[in-house]
């Protein structure tokens, strides 16, 4: 029964054409919300090899088989359907999905924290087309923001991030708090997943994605992730051929049930979209739910530095989430 179970998984992944996810070059950085750190990661006899210094050796794990993610296959959401989603951004441009657990603090990913930062960063909660700004929205500079303090940005493992807000939400139709669910979701799980990827244009909505969640087993095996896959992550993939999240959809929430609630969120994919043998990865959420709910009451003693509202981009030095270390991630970049 247990081979079949596989085989079948097997098969319902093989079909995946290619074509979506975005390249990571570098280190996940930590997400307080913008574009995450590119990269990938290459293993051999189940090791991750170390970086070298000429061109095109081999990088870290996170440096070569992991890249970020935009939404492809899919279809546009129902307008404000997914109240709990957030955009959080860094000098105006969207970097990363995130989900709103309270009306204080958002869950997103720990790579979309920027090595530079470009400009100020800021969530954004209501949204539903990127950059309509309306009455349905509400806007807030990052307080602080808490990564996972185990956060590897090498093998991407614990990639989670807390981002407390600097006022608190009013709950609404288009503003609303997701939970997190109560259990691990098991193989062949219908979930599915929400995100703006990496559109500018300013008519750009959300997008939303039917995923069903793979055996761990499968994943890691030499064919897939080649053992990459930790206890705590989540591997999965979309339900309809050539249907892949991409560029920008990093630290969007992996969701499931009835009620829908919080499962993971989106770490990384392969460096190629819809590479049936790289399919995308979140981290559990579930198996972080003591973390989260402690930072939850009392935050969190380390808070990586963030440029305030007031801070002018030209104080910094000009870079990209890209720029930062390991992980093919999926946040996207101004």
């Amino acid at each position: 029964m247990e081979a079949r179970a596989s085989l079948g998984l097997l098969l319902l992944l093989l079909p995946l054409p290619s074509g979506g996810l975005g390249e990571h070059h570098g280190g996940a950085g930590g997400a307080s919300g913008v574009s995450s750190p590119q990269g990938s990661v290459e293993k051999q006899s189940g090791h991750p090899r170390s970086p070298a210094a000429a061109p095109g050796a081999l990088r870290p794990p996170s440096a070569r088989g992991r890249s970020r993610l935009g939404i492809i296959g899919g279809r546009e959401a129902k307008p404000h359907s997914r109240p709990y989603m957030v955009s959080v951004q860094f000098g105006g441009v969207h970097a990363c999905g995130g989900a709103l657990l309270n009306r204080r603090w958002v869950l997103t990913a720990a790579h979309c924290i920027p090595k530079r930062l470009q400009g100020p960063g800021k969530v954004v909660v209501g949204l539903h087309h990127l950059w309509d700004h309306g009455a349905a929205t509400q806007s807030f500079a990052i307080r602080a923001a808490c990564p996972h303090p185990d956060y590897n940005r090498k093998t991407m493992e614990n990639d989670l991030l807390l981002l407390q807000l600097s006022g608190t939400v009013a709950r609404s139709r288009t503003r609303r708090p997701i939970a997190l669910l109560r259990r691990e979701p098991a193989a062949g799980t219908a979930c599915s997943l929400a995100g703006w990827g990496g559109r500018r244009e300013p008519e750009a909505a959300l997008q939303e994605l039917e995923v069903a969640v793979l055996d761990a087993r499968m994943c890691n095996n030499s064919r897939f992730w080649h053992g990459g896959i930790a206890p705590t992550m989540i591997c999965f993939q979309g339900r309809h051929r050539g249907a892949v999240p991409t560029k920008g959809d990093s630290g969007s929430p992996l969701v499931c049930g009835q009620p829908a609630a919080v499962a993971g969120v989106m770490s990384f994919s392969g460096p190629r979209p819809g590479d049936p043998l790289k399919p995308p990865v979140a981290t559990s959420a579930v198996g972080h739910k003591k973390w989260i709910q402690r930072t939850l009451r009392r935050g969190c003693a380390a808070r990586p530095e963030l440029p305030s509202p007031s801070t002018r981009p030209g104080d910094r030095t000009p870079g990209t989430p890209q720029d930062e270390p390991a992980g093919t991630t999926t946040s996207a970049q101004p």
